[in-house]
């Protein structure tokens, strides 16, 4: 039995649907409840899940065996132009205040960027809102093309664009990459509300999964060259020093990677990676670790201390032993990487969003807006809820 039949036999069908159903739903609670308030919340979880059952049932294996090469490409084309336009006309609406409060994301990124590429220290600047810069060295390394280009929020473009190609390749078939795009554009507002903001978090979320993806399955195939799979560790040190929270997965990348390949090229590869992230952050710590601003995140759970005690130290270490103790059971399916890095990831939202409602004696959902780290883990890892009963297919 191969790993995909495996992974099918344990999840199939209720496991895929809730775990698919959850990645692409929670993340945007807090968005729908901002606009739309409790009420709202409930509507968007009842019509969401009613659209995700009815296209399981009767649409989505009909889309993936029924929609030609031709079709998959001018699809794709209204797709994007459909993303162009929305971006061009809702975000200066969204950036100036006429619609809603907007995001200082991009501002902080097109800031410190600057301010990189000027050889000045890029965190001592502060954003229009009064907020310090957030994103590690790596999201701002990433950020330089499009700085350049004029603004960090068209990155959100090329990494939707790179999703659909990376997932044409896991999936080979452009038919399903292109499914699984447009469903999580559908049912996930959270996505196209940060499209059209230009925060970062969209692009950081996509990023550091296409990272892990390419590293993982290039790493244990003998056609790749050393220096091409030192490359694929290299970037995923780059995306992994983004954002604190994604180092999380490390210990999950290390486990599939030695269940693949071996424990030699596992310690060899990730021992680039973290070389890697710790080139990449330390020096900018050390310059000035007072003025070194991306370590205000951590009061992103030290907030709750009045709840929780510790806080700030308790839920992060509970979410390292998970993730520890979910590496010693992986095999080599990707998929099951990918489910184990969306709990990871999951579990500092779901721990904040529930000391959040405690705190304000409320139900808040506001931090659920940080499910984007997890959202698109979670929607490859169940997307074979996809394909129906009738798929087929085999997986890495």
């Amino acid at each position: 039995m191969n790993e995909y039949k495996r992974l099918r036999f344990t999840l199939y069908p209720t496991g895929l649907f809730v775990g698919f159903a959850i990645s692409l739903l929670i993340p945007s609670i807090g968005v729908v409840q901002k606009y739309l308030g409790i009420l709202g919340v409930a509507v968007y979880i009842a019509i969401a899940s009613l659209v995700l059952l009815i296209g399981y049932k009767y649409v989505f294996t009909r889309f993936a065996s029924m929609v030609t090469d031709k079709q998959i490409l001018w699809l794709t084309s209204a797709t994007f132009l459909f993303l162009l336009v929305v971006f061009f006309l809702v975000y200066p609406l969204a950036n100036s205040g006429v619609l809603g409060k907007g995001s200082d994301r991009d501002e902080a990124l097109n800031i410190a960027t600057t301010e990189l590429l000027k050889g000045r220290y890029p965190y001592y600047p502060k954003t229009y809102l009064g907020n310090p810069i957030s994103p590690l060295p790596g999201s701002l390394l990433l950020a330089v093309p499009f700085v350049l280009l004029g603004n960090s929020a068209y990155q959100n473009f090329f990494w939707l664009f790179a999703f659909l190609f990376g997932m044409s390749s896991f999936f080979q078939d452009r038919r399903l990459a292109l499914l699984l795009l447009l469903v999580i554009l559908a049912l996930s507002p959270v996505v196209l509300h940060e499209f059209v903001t230009g925060g970062d978090f969209l692009a950081n979320s996509i990023f550091v999964l296409l990272f892990v993806i390419w590293m993982v399955s290039a790493i244990p195939q003998p056609r790749f060259s050393s220096w091409r799979k030192s490359l694929l560790a290299v970037f995923l040190g780059v995306g992994l020093a983004s954002r604190a929270n994604f180092i999380l997965i490390l210990p999950l990348v290390f486990s599939a990677l030695m269940q693949s390949a071996g424990w030699k090229s596992a310690a060899k590869y990730s021992a680039i990676t973290c070389l890697t992230l710790g080139l990449i952050v330390v020096p900018f710590y050390l310059y000035d670790p007072q003025g070194f601003s991306p370590l205000h995140t951590v009061n992103k759970l030290a907030q709750f201390q009045s709840v929780l005690p510790f806080a700030g130290i308790i839920v992060p270490l509970v979410t390292g032993v998970v993730a520890s103790t979910l590496s010693l059971q992986q095999n080599s399916n990707l998929h099951v990487l990918l489910r184990n890095c969306a709990i990871v990831l999951a579990l500092p939202v779901l721990s904040g969003t529930i000391l959040q409602s405690i705190k304000t004696a409320n139900l808040d959902f506001s931090f659920t807006d940080f499910g984007l780290s997890f959202l698109f883990f979670g929607a490859v890892a169940f997307s074979p809820i996809l394909y129906g009963n009738n798929r087929s297919a085999t997986y890495r």
